[in-house]
């Protein structure tokens, strides 16, 4: 391969690379087209680092607002990663402003390398969590499960880690020929497009049209579930789980948001990059160049909205004791966590137990809860510890398709608040103590 970024040229006494891999000065098109891909990037850096103190802020202070902590909240988590790889990625657009300060695009440079370090690394992060955000959603509201803290922490770290991989990889290879100017901001070099497709494009597309097909899936689960629950006998059981299947299609369809609004912003530069490859490496205009950019360094302030006008609904159908008013409720509180749609039916923090043939599962019970609400059932001791937050918990199992028309069966949900070993976060219900669901006695006046 002929070496491509010959001859050097050399300006105030430091050597670049020629064109197009270095570019002084800036045309009149691109400059000015740096001003909105730098505004925008400024917006998204100041929205996500102020909603990623305040979720920290939160994290610390849960004990004031929650009544578990706000990191067992794995969809909470998952938006907290997610902001935090667009942080990274409108960092590198705003080094767009020191672009147009000095009035050039060169390479090799400080500059230039971190613009294409944070840039390749931020795009994809944040669609590596986009995707897990989906995947997630899938898997708690088609199967009815929460995912281990284990596993939930090692994904985490695992798709950080990838992500750091696939820009890392390049820059091993060709070392600080890897990142320099294409289009209106540093990135991978046009002369390394295999590099382009392995480390990014293929990656961007995948998450693309698999979020897509995995909420699709997922939604089609939903709905046929939902006929489910409602093409057998109504009773009491169908009247309990309706809130449950209500707050699940809640849940879906805000989290439906976030890779929705990845997709439509980051598309048309892929679409562009994409274009460019099949005609040879022919370059698009500067002023395409600007638009896609302004639109992709749009992910972070976007992301951070959507956070914020879906918060307190988020929160009120995934965390307990969660308040529209920022306030931890009480007992007799009206947006206290059993008074709420997933009151007895929460969708990360309870476990559903079933009464049949007279014997009754149940979880550990929080001092502050009583008994439990269901006639003629009783424990057999009435004064329960209280114990820590736990991050355990399951979905209705009517989600699962669990249970058939026809069974005398009776679902009851309670808080989960006991700390329980990781290994046993399966949610087994037959490690759990028993107790015997008893007919009441009357009382001598005959009532009950």
């Amino acid at each position: 391969m002929i070496e491509p970024y010959t001859p050097e040229i050399e300006i105030d006494g430091r050597k670049y690379f020629p064109a197009p891999y270095s570019l002084h000065p800036l045309p009149n098109d691109l400059r000015n087209g740096l001003i909105p891909v730098g505004l925008f990037a400024l917006l998204s850096v100041v929205s996500t680092l102020t909603l990623i103190c305040f979720i920290a802020w939160r994290f610390a202070t849960w004990r004031l607002h929650y009544r578990t902590f706000l990191g067992y909240n794995q969809y909470v988590v998952l938006v907290l990663n997610l902001l935090l790889a667009d942080l990274q990625q409108s960092s590198g657009f705003l080094i767009s402003f020191h672009w147009y300060r000095v009035d050039e695009i060169m390479a090799p440079s400080s500059a230039c390398f971190a613009q294409g370090w944070l840039i390749h690394s931020g795009d994809v992060g944040s669609g590596l969590f986009v995707l897990a955000v989906a995947v997630h959603t899938f898997y708690t509201a088609v199967y009815g499960r929460r995912i281990s803290n284990k596993m939930f922490a090692s994904g985490i770290v695992g798709l950080w880690t990838f992500a750091y991989f696939l820009t890392a990889v390049g820059v091993g290879m060709h070392g600080d020929k890897y990142f320099v100017k294409a289009g209106a901001w540093c990135w991978v070099s046009s002369a390394y497009e295999a590099d382009r497709l392995a480390f990014h494009y293929i990656w961007i597309f995948v998450i693309e049209f698999g979020t897509i097909l995995i909420y699709l899936v997922t939604f089609y689960q939903l709905r046929r579930k939902t006929r489910q629950l409602f093409a057998g006998p109504l009773g009491d059981n169908t009247t309990r789980n309706t809130a449950t299947i209500e707050a699940v299609n809640r849940i879906t369809k805000l989290m439906t948001l976030y890779p929705c609004v990845y997709v439509l912003l980051t598309l048309p530069l892929s679409a562009g990059r994409m274009w460019s490859m099949a005609h040879h490496g022919q370059a698009y205009s500067n002023v395409f160049a600007c638009l896609a950019g302004s639109l992709i360094t749009s992910c972070g302030w976007v992301d951070s909205l959507l956070y914020t006008l879906t918060r307190k609904r988020l929160l009120k159908d995934t965390m307990p004791g969660h308040s529209s008013s920022g306030r931890r409720t009480g007992p007799s509180g009206s947006d206290n966590w059993e008074a709420t749609e997933l009151g007895s039916k929460g969708i990360t923090h309870t476990r559903t137990v079933t009464v049949e043939g007279g014997q009754m599962m149940d979880t550990y019970q929080h001092a502050h809860q009583g008994s439990i609400s269901m006639p003629g059932a009783r424990t057999q001791n009435s004064s329960w510890e209280a114990r820590p937050p736990s991050p355990n918990g399951s979905i209705d199992p009517i989600l699962s398709g669990k249970g058939s028309a026809g069974r005398t069966k009776t679902e009851v949900t309670v808080g989960l608040e006991q700390i329980m070993a990781e290994d046993s976060e399966e949610d087994d219900i037959s490690a759990l103590p028993p107790y015997v669901a008893r007919t009441p006695r009357k009382h001598q006046d005959g009532k009950m």
